[in-house]
């Protein structure tokens, strides 16, 4: 496995190309879909999970690393929120 690394030039080129290659294959399903409670909380426990993992890289001084996992986090959300999957805590 490649070592990431933690110069963000060097970062967000992996990345945009990676994403650009994933994207190309990218086709949303043709008809109404059901997402069930299980799915979402998945997505949710992912989320959580990528924050975890941002303030552990923060900890071990891996902004870039850091800021990646907490993207992604945001990421999940904005989509849930986005299809209206999400609410408001009481």
């Amino acid at each position: 496995m490649k070592t990431l690394t933690e110069d963000p030039n060097e970062r967000a080129s992996r990345y945009i190309t990676n994403f650009e290659a994933a994207i190309s294959k990218f086709a949303p399903v043709d008809e109404d879909a059901v997402v069930s409670e299980k799915e979402i909380r998945r997505v949710q426990d992912t989320m959580e999970r990528y924050l975890h993992d941002a303030h552990y890289y923060m900890k071990k001084r891996k902004a870039v690393t850091a800021l990646a996992s907490v993207a992604y986090a945001e990421g999940l959300m904005d989509a849930l929120t986005f299809l209206g999957l999400t609410k408001n805590k009481s």
